[in-house]
This record gives structure tokens, sequence and C-alpha cells, in this order.
């Protein structure tokens, strides 16, 4: 018997890429009067964050929680015990700049430090949206009175949490855990396993809610849990790690949900 729901957060509740890459272009456009081409401005400035951000020294922390170069351009970084996020926030000014100066080099711009500057602050402006699918309020409505519902994200604290209260979903939760508090990230059976310990469920009662074959439903059925893999951004499935029910919309869960009570 299904007692508990436990969802991932980003792309699964609330959109995440779509967002970040409005901020791109937001940022992008600031350099247009110095000559920059936005469109392709923005393009190149988002592959140029994921090469220096794996080029970092932080890359296989960030890889481990799961935390990635596009969040890099707008965490705070000021929650956590972890040594490591004390070290992003010391990097991740440089970091952000950089990403920006090599954009606008691609098209033969040399950026001042006040145009860089411009250009990041406007990503962290735009960025801080927090949009929810269009059926998750209906959605959590209708699951809230029936189910113990949980979050397990991965990421860093203060993103995370900011994502979570920004959203307005906060409140719906019984329990919420984020791989950078945890020092624990999905697809490892440890982070299921302590939402389950603060819910006072057992993973055989959970159903796992996530949009990441390799992350959220790898690590469901390493935790002895049903899962349900819900297609967001054109992702492609995963045939190792199908997920007991497949989904675009996650309304399509109830009637699922229905034949296991």
């Amino acid at each position: 018997m299904i007692t508990a729901i436990l969802f991932d957060l980003d792309e699964t509740l609330i959109l995440d890429a779509p967002v970040s890459r409005e901020a791109f272009a937001a940022a992008a456009e600031v350099a247009a009067p110095a000559g920059a081409d936005p469109a392709r401005l923005a393009a190149d400035a988002g592959g140029a964050a994921k090469r220096l951000w794996q080029e970092s020294e932080h890359w296989t922390y960030c890889k481990r929680i799961g935390h990635s170069a596009w969040e890099g351009l707008w965490a705070r970084y000021d929650q956590g015990d972890d040594p490591t996020i004390a070290a992003l926030h010391a990097w991740a000014p440089g970091y952000r700049m950089a990403v920006w100066r090599e954009a606008l080099q691609l098209q033969g711009i040399t950026a001042g430090v006040e145009l860089l500057a411009a250009c990041v602050a406007r990503f962290i402006k735009v960025r801080r949206r927090y949009p929810r699918y269009p059926e998750v309020d209906e959605l959590l409505a209708f699951l809230a009175p029936r189910y113990h519902l949980g979050i397990v994200t991965n990421g860093v604290p203060d993103l995370q949490r900011e994502k979570l209260a920004g959203s307005g979903i906060a409140d719906q939760f019984e329990a919420s855990v984020v791989s950078g508090e945890l020092d624990c990230g999905k697809p490892e059976p440890g982070i299921f396993r302590h939402v389950c310990g603060k819910l006072g469920v057992e993973p055989a009662a959970c159903v796992m809610v996530g949009d990441n074959p390799e992350r959220d439903i790898a690590g469901a059925m390493a935790a002895g849990m049903a899962s349900v893999w819900v297609q967001r951004g054109g992702r492609k499935p995963d045939p190792r790690f199908p997920g007991d029910l497949a989904c675009t919309d996650l309304r399509a869960m109830l009637p699922w949900l229905e034949e296991r009570v």
C-alpha cells in the first residue's frame, strides 16, 4: 500500500532550465549596445558556463550532490556546513565574470568589468523566478490530504530552499531534504531513506516522482521504492530505468495511485 509520495523539485514540480534560458537571453541583451549578437552570446555563455564549471576544482563535489553549472551563476552559497560551499562562495564571482568574458571574446568584444558585472547582475535578477508546472497546484491539492508528501532534491542548500519557498509549495510537504545538506545526493539510496525516516514510512510504501531516470528513478529502485517518470523538456527515456509509470502530465498518477490503495 502506498502511503507516501516523494517528489523531485526541478523540472518535476517547477520549471528550471527554461527560466535559465530566459536569464541568459536577458543578460545577453545587456551587451547589445557593445555590438554583441544577443542570441549568439546567450548560447555561447551557456556553453562557457558548462566548460568552466567542469574545469573547476569543485566539479567533483558539485556533480556528486547534483549542483549544475547554470545554478552556479546565481546561487548565494550562504547556507550549509560543507567547506566546499564556502569555497564556492569565494570562487563563484570570478566564474560568473569569466563566463561572460569568454562568450563576448568569441564575438571579438573585449569587455570591461562594468559590462561583465551588468551581465552577471541581469542574469541573477531574471533567474530568480520559480514557476510551477501547470498541473502542480491541482495535483498537490488532491494528494496532500491523502498521502505523506516529501521533497528529495539535489543541489546546494540555499538555492533549493529558495526555490521551494519562492515557488509557493513548501508548505505542502511534510519533509524536504536537499543533497547539499546531507552530503548525499540522488541516486544514492541514503537520501531516499533519510526522507523516509523523516516521514516515518518504509521505502516500500513510497513512490518517487521525478524527471531524471539516472537520478530519480535509479535511486528509487535502489532504495526499494516504486517510481514515476515524468518526461519534461524533451528528455529521452532511459530503458535501464523506465519507472513503474511514465507520463508527461503528473495528473496521470492519480488513477495509477488509486489502483495501489
